[in-house]
């Protein structure tokens, strides 16, 4: 089928699209949503996320995921329309729609191939869009003062120390609080160093210690009798040679 290809319907209302818009909304249909642009790509469960009580950086979020999980579907229906036209098995309803015109005695449907490159170009730019929109907002003072009080709400409702409640910072990709990191440093201050896993008790220390102690004496009382044993030996030969 060459662009511009050109179909023939006897009787109006028998276009397929036509047919479609005058079924009714079957469970799940998204088509009167205010996102609806986006119902025909992904199930309502998806299109929930997309909330007017969450924050700005988070409804971004999700609107960053929608426009992904959108160009990964038409990316794989244009990976399907080349394979169909590779073999030869594109149908009329493969192509997109442009114009209908109608007379009284037929209606002529002009169908195109679908511009699939602008369609991918225009779902690119719009995620980059939402992406620096998305870090601007999360940048804001108001937005990082509202993560601020929400992660220490969620270190004192969790009972966590000043050490956790850094670590739980540090995750979230934000600086902690002054107050924070001075009751970490106090608490680290009076901790007690952990012993590492398979390491000595101070009893057993002080333990080793002792038998070290008694070889060291051992040693020097052995040492001492050996000097005098060599002395005694040398004393002899020294009689032996004068005698």
């Amino acid at each position: 089928m060459s662009k511009g290809r050109r179909m023939k319907k006897n009787h109006r209302g028998e276009h397929p699209a036509s047919l479609a818009n005058l079924m009714p909304a079957g469970p799940g249909n998204q088509r009167a949503r205010k996102h609806g642009a986006y119902s025909r790509y992904h199930p309502p469960e998806i299109i929930e996320r997309i909330t007017p009580e969450a924050p700005a950086p988070d409804r971004l979020e999700g609107l960053i995921q929608l426009e992904e999980a959108r160009l990964h579907s038409l990316l794989q229906e244009k990976a399907r329309w080349d394979a169909k036209l590779e073999y030869s098995e594109l149908v009329h309803n493969d192509y997109t729609l442009t114009s209908i015109r109608s007379d009284s005695n037929s209606t002529v449907a002009t169908r195109e191939r679908p511009d699939f490159e602008q369609l991918i170009d225009r779902s690119m730019g719009r995620i980059s869009a939402l992406v620096s929109e998305k870090e601007r907002l999360a940048a804001t003072p108001a937005y990082v003062a509202g993560q601020v009080s929400q992660l220490l709400d969620k270190a004192s409702n969790e009972g966590m120390t000043a050490a956790e409640t850094a670590e739980l910072f540090e995750r979230a990709g934000i600086e902690a609080t002054f107050s924070v990191k001075q009751r970490t440093r106090a608490e680290l201050a009076y901790a007690e160093p952990v012993e590492p896993e398979g390491g000595m008790t101070d009893d057993e220390l002080e333990a080793l210690s002792a038998e070290y102690a008694e070889k060291a004496q051992a040693e020097s009382d052995w040492l001492a009798e050996r000097r005098e044993e060599v002395q005694k030996i040398h004393a002899q030969k020294e009689r032996e040679r004068v005698g």
